[in-house]
């Protein structure tokens, strides 16, 4: 059975309790949120479940070069990706989230690369695509397993641009790892370890693109991304 996971930074759980909360206004869109969520977890799974499960190569030699593809969705939410922009080794674009989403792969590249020696997600130097402008302020960014992330803009309330979220990024792109490391079911206890691998390392992402060690690093998750409902962060790995 083939075990993709459509994983969002944002999980449904905390958009219910943000709904229960809210005011009228932003009960609003957090329920609009909410059923986006879940559409697109739908679809996703639907696409899943006609997926055959991919063979795995020897490990190449050669590493230590991410190759990342940033496409412009212009706010449309077509699984398929917009306009190119940016590629591996292309200057900055001066779109600050297309810049920013080819960062942050970056910097989870050289988390793995450099600390773990592991070639991009799959450990065979797999590309990485980022789909920024997704949806018409969209308050979620997420991993497809298909080697794409998609960056919404955010509502400015619920979050804001999750491009400039490094552990974020570091998070979802950690999903797949675990996909091709461990294919967990992206459900019960093992969606739990799923999403507590994702948060580990995604805030060592951040810590080590900072220069922090653990006793130094705030351990929140998604602090540069919520909005004013959800400040200071998603959640705080210090507990």
């Amino acid at each position: 059975m083939r075990r993709h996971s459509f994983a969002c930074i944002l999980p449904p759980d905390l958009l219910v309790s943000l709904a229960r909360e809210a005011t009228h206004e932003q009960r609003l869109a957090v329920l609009t949120a909410l059923d986006r969520d879940s559409s697109f977890r739908q679809a996703r799974a639907e696409v899943a479940a006609r997926l055959v499960a991919p063979v795995r190569l020897a490990l190449a030699a050669a590493g230590g070069t991410p190759h990342r593809w940033i496409y412009d969705q212009r706010h449309s939410e077509s699984p398929g990706p917009g306009t190119l922009v940016r590629h591996e080794g292309d200057p900055p674009s001066g779109d600050a989230s297309v810049d920013a989403a080819y960062d942050g792969f970056g910097a989870t590249y050289s988390l793995y690369w450099d600390v773990f020696q592991r070639d991009s997600i799959d450990g065979q130097g797999m590309p990485i695509a980022g789909l920024v402008h997704y949806g018409t302020a969209f308050d979620n960014a997420f991993w497809d397993g298909q080697g794409r992330m998609f960056f919404g803009d955010g509502d400015g309330q619920i979050l804001t641009d999750t491009t400039r979220g490094i552990d974020v990024i570091g998070h979802e792109l950690t999903h797949g790892v675990t996909q091709h490391e461990a294919n967990l079911v992206y459900s019960g206890e093992s969606g739990a370890l799923n999403e507590s691998i994702s948060d580990v390392f995604g805030s060592l992402v951040k810590q080590y693109r900072l220069g922090q060690n653990a006793a130094q690093a705030d351990w929140l998750i998604g602090a540069d991304i919520v909005g004013p409902l959800l400040t200071p962060a998603l959640r705080s790995m210090k507990a």
